[in-house]
């Protein structure tokens, strides 16, 4: 499964905060991004889906993730409520992918 990140940490239309991240059973659900993001209204997958695949694969391009990426991929306390942080693919393997920018380096020229 191919996914990306926000800058809010959200991933597959599941944004902080929404009532989709704690659903356990169903695998998609409605739910409504919030302002400054378009469509409004959205079908996503819910956790359980990234969370069963084989390989999940997150795609971070810009510097507007920088602190999101490093929040999931540091560990820190606050990643726990981003999206993007609880996809843990069971028995499966999670890479990600990163540009220089997202990944916090400038770039060299």
């Amino acid at each position: 499964m191919l996914l990306g990140i926000g800058a809010d940490g959200h991933t597959a239309s599941l944004f902080p905060g929404s009532p989709a991240l704690d659903e356990a059973e169903r695998w998609v659900a409605p739910v409504r991004a919030p302002d400054g993001f378009e469509p409004r209204d959205r079908t996503t997958v819910t956790l359980p889906v990234p969370n069963a695949a084989r390989h999940v694969l997150f795609l971070a391009t810009g510097a507007s993730k920088v602190a999101a990426v490093a929040a999931v991929l540091g560990g820190m306390r606050e990643s726990r409520r981003l999206p993007a942080a609880r996809v843990r693919p069971r028995g499966g393997r999670l890479v990600w992918f990163l540009d220089e920018a997202a990944a916090g380096r400038p770039r060299v020229q």
